[in-house]
């Protein structure tokens, strides 16, 4: 029987995440574990409306469920996100291992950055000469930052140099922030620094292109470095500078680590060597970077999806659901399209919903704000490249029912579905990796909980024309149809029910000397005996019969009849008797009959519902005139 564990992780650093999620999925396959990954692109510092959907992806699971987890926890950009498993694995006897970071009680695998970085900056200081230094460094609280940080101290301290507390700058490891540092250092200082050390390769490569647009070259007026060794950071102009990890032996060790606790082996915290890799962007001489055994490293190519197929797949999954508004055509069309293309989502594939998303009445309220409904709905899936019918199950049937229905380990990637504080609901992709290239699963996640936006819109445009189709034939004092009602809904469906050789009946109610009730004991008692006659016509019938009231104190029944011959004196003595009952009950104080006209409708007859109105009309007026009669002698 397979092993599942859990891996999970923040996924805009994503040739890390690839790597080490690479190393550990190979690894658990040779053990014949099923890696379930959860991936959110919470951002730090964006407000919490835009954060919380993703946040939520990690409360999806129950972690008891699993054999073992994994954290690559220094991927995560929300505190609470630390603070949820850190709390979480206190209450639980699941085994976990932390990845470059240490969260008790946790294992921990972690790099040496600081190791790392001090060969980095000696090379900087004592082979290039660098002495005003400025640093660029992750968020200010971080680990890995102030390990990074500690080792330029330690090595300037060495050499008898000084890092001034202006030396030091903090970003957020984007592109944007080692631009925006350089610029304003320029406007500072007027000058350049010797050299710039960036905590990692995204923030050097910005701020390379930063001094680019002030007219400095790198590494001529000034030398630049970074942190991680990706291969962008390799492949740039200059080539970065950096310090590089071996992220896929990483994911191996890591799973290794985790594999033997499942087996009630006692682990010890690790730390693994990193590199120094230097490059042209730091000044070496092209004669220098020969020699170094690391220059031109490069990781291996991951087959990529191509842009273009995925802004086609994307689009045709936007017409593809443009004009849903109901959970069955949703699934249909879904079900259509991944079956003729699923280039990132792979063979094997899910697509679960909140089975509120449908529901849209109350709004977005029916929406989970945190964590997720107990059921989920299968709204699109494929197994082996074949369509799953539509069904709903238990939330953590539906995140496991791939895992059942596929023998061998597999690596899987779970997406969450969402919009500002709603949750739609997951998707579990089996594409392997290759959707992880570029941060394209996260614009996969991003158009597809668009798209369900808009079938929420949908849904809710739907709605609100059926309500207001529903006003446009209803009558608001009674509740019943009103006379459109009843020319739009109940003749056609007589007439329908007629030329498929069925009977029916028609029927006129009139409450009798309305007139009179409303003179002599007002309009409020008006309304009452007008609300409580189409009370009794619609309990007091089979349910798909049709009331309205077609005008004034005047009711139309209509309904199909079939079987046995209605007897039309016991329906009308039956209705006169529920009435008056129904007087009773509710303590109505003032005199309340009515008149019946009944009309036969049989499948041989030639003549229209305004015939069989008519015949109706005239049987009630008889009726009528003798209720009158005795209308007068109690009055």
């Amino acid at each position: 029987m397979k092993k599942k564990i859990a891996v999970f992780a923040g996924g805009w650093g994503d040739e890390y995440f690839r790597e080490v999620v690479c190393g550990i999925s190979e690894a658990a396959k040779k053990e014949n574990v099923d890696v379930f990954t959860f991936v959110n692109f919470s951002i730090q510092g964006l407000n919490a409306l835009s954060n919380e959907g993703e946040y939520n992806l990690f409360t999806l699971p129950e972690l008891e469920e699993f054999d073992g987890i994994i954290l690559l926890a220094n991927s995560f950009n929300q505190e609470k996100e630390v603070d949820y498993f850190s709390e979480k694995l206190k209450h639980i006897n699941v085994p976990a291992v932390a990845v470059e970071y240490e969260l008790e009680p946790a294992v921990s695998l972690v790099s040496d950055n600081y190791a790392g970085m001090y060969d980095l900056a000696r090379h900087m200081v004592e082979d290039h000469g660098a002495r005003n230094i400025l640093y660029i460094g992750g968020p200010q609280d971080h680990l890995e930052n102030l390990d990074r940080l500690k080792a330029l101290c330690d090595v300037a301290e060495k050499n008898g140099l000084y890092i001034p507390e202006r030396n030091v700058r903090y970003g957020d490891w984007s592109r944007e922030s080692g631009m925006r540092i350089v610029s304003e250092w320029v406007e500072e200082f007027g000058a350049l620094p010797d050299a710039i050390l960036c905590a990692n390769d995204i923030m050097a490569m910005g701020a390379c292109d930063q001094l680019e647009q002030l007219n400095f070259k790198v590494p001529e007026d000034v030398a630049v470095t970074g942190f991680d060794c990706l291969r962008a950071g390799q492949e740039f102009l200059p080539t970065i500078a950096s310090v590089g990890h071996e992220w896929e032996a990483m994911g191996e060790r890591a799973f290794s680590m985790l594999f033997c606790k499942m087996n009630g082996e006692e682990q010890q915290n690790v730390i693994l060597p990193t590199c120094f890799v230097p490059a042209q962007s730091c000044g070496c001489s092209y004669e220098d970077l020969q020699k170094s055994k690391t220059f031109g490293t490069r990781r291996k190519q991951v087959n990529v999806i191509n842009g273009l197929d995925a802004d086609a797949h994307f689009r045709h999954i936007y017409r593809a659901v443009d004009k849903i508004d109901n959970a069955e055509d949703l699934s249909e069309a879904l079900s259509d399209l991944f079956v003729r293309e699923h280039q990132m989502e792979g063979e094997n594939f899910v697509m679960c919903l909140d089975p509120e998303f449908f529901r849209i009445e109350e709004g977005d309220f029916n929406l989970s704000l945190t964590g997720y409904n107990d059921r989920a709905e299968i709204i699109g899936a494929l197994v082996g490249g074949k369509p799953v019918p539509r069904m709903t199950m238990k939330r953590n049937e539906a995140l496991y029912w791939l895992s059942k229905k596929i023998k061998n380990p597999m690596l899987y990637i779970v997406a969450p579905l969402s919009g500002d504080l709603k949750t739609y609901g997951f998707a579990v992709l089996t594409g392997s990796l290759r959707i992880a290239c570029a941060n394209q699963f996260y614009i996969w996640t991003r158009h597809t909980s668009q798209y369900l936006e808009l079938v929420r819109r949908n849904l809710t445009i739907s709605d609100l024309t059926r309500m207001l189709t529903k006003l446009s034939v209803t009558d608001v004092l009674t509740g019943v149809y009103n006379r459109a009602g009843c020319e739009q809904i109940a003749f056609p469906m007589l007439e329908e029910w007629r030329s498929r050789g069925g009977s029916g009946i028609i029927m006129l109610v009139d409450i009798d000397k309305m007139k009179v009730i409303n003179d002599r004991y007002g309009h409020a008692n008006g309304d009452l005996a007008l609300r409580t006659v189409s009370s009794v016509l619609k309990s007091g019938l089979p349910e798909d019969w049709i009331v309205s009231r077609y005008g004034g104190d005047e009711f139309f029944v209509g309904g199909r009849v079939s079987g046995e011959e209605i007897d039309t004196e016991a329906l009308r003595r039956s209705l006169e008797v529920r009435l008056g009952k129904e007087v009773k009950k509710r303590n109505i104080d003032i005199p309340l009959t009515i008149s019946i006209g009944i009309a036969k409708m049989l499948p041989e007859d030639t003549v229209a519902i305004s015939e069989y109105m008519q015949i109706a009309d005239d049987d009630m007026y008889d009726i009528k005139q003798a209720h009158h009669l005795e209308w007068e002698r109690r009055m």
